[in-house]
This record gives C-alpha cells, sequence and structure tokens, in this order.
C-alpha cells in the first residue's frame, strides 16, 4: 500500500477493504500511514455509492485501527456527511514555533496530540503565511494548522501545512475540523452550519456543525468529480 501511495503520490490515498458487508480502510501519503483523514475516507464512501456497494441516503459505517466513522450521502443534494471525533486541545507556547514562523502573527495558539492551531487576524495573512518547512518537520506534531475566523460572515478559513507526510501542504482535511471546533467552540454558535474554507490551491470547502449530547462535528460537503485509472505497480 505504501508503494502505490507513492506512486500516486497525492497527499493521501485510501484503501478500503470489504469483508462481509463491513468496510475497513487505511490511508498513506507518500511516505508514512496517516492515522485518521476525513476528505480521504468522503472520498472512498463516494466510490462506494458509485459502485453500489453502499446505498444511497443511509448512514454507513467504515472502521479504521483506531477510529469508526459514520457517513452518508444525500442523492437530492449529492452531499456526503461525515462524522468526527472532538479532538482536546491543551496549551502550548507560541515559542514552540518561533523557528517554524513569525510568531508575531500568532493571535491564539493551542494544540491536539496531532496538530498545533493558531490564529491570525486577517484572510490576507493567512494566505500569504510564510513557513520554514524544515524547522516544521522536526516538530513532533502531525501538522500545523493555521485559521482566521471572519467575525462578519462567521466562516473559518484554515490552511494544513504538514511535511512530515512528504508534502508541504494538505488541500483538503477534514480532520482539522476536529480541532478547530474545539479551538472555536466558544465563539461560534456550532448548532447551526458553520461555512469552513481551505485555502489551499485546490479550495476545499463545506459545513461543519457540532451534534448535541456527543463528542462528534459533522462535515457537509459536496462531491467532486472523480475518474478511474489501472494502475501497475512492478
Amino acid at each position: 500500500m505504501q508503494r502505490i501511495a507513492k506512486e500516486i503520490n497525492f497527499s493521501e490515498t485510501s484503501f478500503i477493504n470489504l469483508n462481509n458487508g463491513k468496510s475497513f480502510i487505511k490511508w498513506f501519503s507518500p511516505t508514512t500511514e496517516v492515522d485518521i483523514c476525513g476528505h480521504g475516507t468522503i472520498a472512498a464512501f463516494e466510490i462506494l455509492t458509485i459502485k453500489n456497494i453502499s446505498s444511497l441516503d443511509e448512514w454507513i459505517k467504515i472502521k479504521a485501527s483506531k477510529y469508526t466513522f459514520k457517513l452518508k450521502k444525500d442523492s437530492k443534494s449529492n452531499t456526503i456527511s461525515l462524522l468526527l471525533p472532538v479532538f482536546n486541545l491543551k496549551e502550548c507556547s507560541v515559542d514552540e514555533l518561533g523557528l517554524v514562523t513569525d510568531i508575531a502573527l500568532i493571535e491564539r495558539i493551542s494544540c491536539s496530540d496531532l496538530d498545533y492551531v493558531f490564529e491570525v487576524d486577517s484572510l490576507n495573512k493567512l494566505n500569504e503565511i510564510k513557513i520554514d518547512f524544515l524547522e516544521l518537520v522536526k516538530i513532533k506534531k502531525r501538522g500545523l494548522i493555521v485559521c482566521f475566523l471572519d467575525k462578519q460572515t462567521d466562516h473559518i478559513y484554515f490552511r494544513y501545512f504538514c511535511p512530515i507526510l512528504g508534502f508541504k501542504e494538505d488541500p483538503g482535511t477534514g480532520s482539522a475540523l476536529s480541532s478547530l471546533y474545539a479551538f472555536l467552540q466558544k465563539r461560534l454558535d456550532f448548532t447551526k452550519k458553520i461555512s469552513f474554507f481551505q485555502q489551499s490551491y485546490r479550495k476545499s470547502e463545506g459545513f461543519v456543525s457540532k451534534l448535541e449530547n456527543e463528542d462528534l462535528i459533522l462535515l457537509e460537503v459536496h462531491v467532486s468529480d472523480n475518474f478511474h485509472k489501472t494502475l501497475e505497480i512492478d
């Protein structure tokens, strides 16, 4: 699987194993296995619906080594909903990223077991931020989430940097919302759908909300186009 992911050379490649009606998933970056991948799970589920392995308008479970995901594709809106866990955040110091970026830009900072997350005060600063990837790869986290909250629209904008996985910036990172929800929950009403925009070259976007009385968030995204290709590995 690692050889296939390296050959495909996408940020993450998903692998689905179907066994007695149950679905199991793994994800690999070009260099390593990944613990959790929201967009990769959505993409895999889309293929299952296209091939009529999973039914439309029904919640389906996909299991990974650490998590169990529930997904549903809405036949009318062509959107896929994905339930993700909420990550606990803890305090950390801006000095921990002193060699990674200009810490004067950091308004607030926290971290989960997987990622650092910090906020800047403008969309322009988010889009123009400079990251020292040689230093970022040295930190003991999967990656770095940089976000901007537009207080007028309540829209979340973010980018995700993760050179430890073999690429500088991920174009679509659903699992980042597990940290961003915890980071912004006191400033946004997540009982409503909040729009998010990942400011990568692919411009991923969707909606995120919080399930009542459960430590789960709900992602809703429109399904992109897909294509099929035969890959040969020596």
